[in-house]
């Protein structure tokens, strides 16, 4: 089977080949994926560049997120069936075309979903959709604050908000995509370049600040965010794009009592139970199937093809993501 693989870490396009390794076998208690749609996402990428939280030994297969079809079933799986489409949960590696799966992690896609939208609802839609409403549990009406806003978490922020019940003020770096996060539905805007951040969202909230905010950037672009929470505030921080310390003045966390506290989708998985996965993937799927958290897909590549590949998914005006098949 054809395998994408990288000995060192680096340059995504630099590091990465694409090899053909013996496919895999089901043991007991398992199943075996073909997988048929990746998503690129940038964790993947920080993976390979070695710059992520938990990293693998190398030579290793890149890939948190896809969706397949179950070819192979191992002794004693009595609840999945052959031609199954499933997204492999809690398993890394499957920029390959087979993967193994422990039977009970491979949870079983409803037919109108589709394998493109299945392959994209593990990360961005999970970690919008648990932010929200079970770490920050947000109450109808009240402000949440984001930076990266025209990310595809971001966009899943903005859909969110509008089906359950409160506000966005949506931070940007680009003038250029106000237009199309309005017509998502992003109450408020702020381009860094063009206004004083903090200055904005307190006059939005005639003051007090915001009691939400989610921070995927870090340095200067999650300070603006922190300093404009309410007193007791809370401010996840889930992402560091900008690869920058998050630097945050002492009185802003004592006068205000403010929190800001870490997220990691990966902790989250580690700790739920079966059921609890069960359930946020009925969720989604439910959410996916009505529209509010569908992911548009930019480009396909095969594998083959996954420099190019790579590549495409760091171009900021790209408008969906980018998937590997094949």
């Amino acid at each position: 089977m054809r395998a994408i693989r990288f000995t060192s870490f680096g340059e995504p396009a630099d590091v990465l080949t694409v090899e053909n390794v013996p496919a895999p076998e089901p043991g007991p208690g398992q199943v075996l994926v073909r997988v048929q749609a990746r998503p690129i996402n940038p964790s993947d990428l920080f993976v390979i560049r070695g710059l992520y939280g938990a990293l693998p030994r190398l030579p290793a297969v890149p890939g948190f997120e896809g969706a397949g079809v179950i070819v192979g079933i191992g002794e004693g799986v009595t609840d999945r069936t052959v031609g199954q489409l499933v997204i492999p949960s809690g398993v890394s590696g499957l920029w390959q075309e087979y993967v193994v799966v422990p039977a009970a992690k491979a949870i079983p896609v409803p037919e109108p979903i589709g394998d493109r939208q299945a392959a994209t609802a593990l990360i961005n839609p999970a970690t919008a959709w648990l932010m929200l409403t079970e770490t920050l549990q947000v109450e109808s009406g009240e402000w949440v604050l984001q930076n990266a806003a025209n990310s595809m978490v971001g966009r899943h922020i903005i859909r969110l908000a509008r089906r359950l019940g409160f506000r966005t003020i949506n931070v940007v770096r680009r003038r250029e995509v106000i237009d199309d996060l309005r017509a998502l539905g992003a109450d408020e805007i702020i381009c860094e370049q063009d206004e004083n951040v903090v200055a904005r969202v307190h006059a939005l909230t005639g003051g007090k600040g915001v009691r939400y905010a989610l921070d995927s950037v870090g340095g200067v672009s999650g300070a603006r965010l922190a300093a404009s929470l309410s007193i007791g505030g809370t401010m996840l921080v889930y992402g560091a794009i900008a690869g920058e310390p998050l630097t945050i003045h002492p009185g802003m966390l004592l006068f205000r009592s403010a929190s800001i506290r870490g997220w990691w989708l990966s902790h989250w998985f580690q700790n739920a139970t079966q059921e609890q996965v069960q359930t946020l993937f009925n969720t989604l799927f439910g959410l996916i199937a009505d529209g509010t958290l569908n992911t548009p897909i930019a480009a396909e590549y095969d594998l083959a093809d996954v420099r190019e590949a790579v590549i495409a998914a760091e171009r900021r005006t790209r408008p969906g993501k980018i998937l590997l098949v094949g």
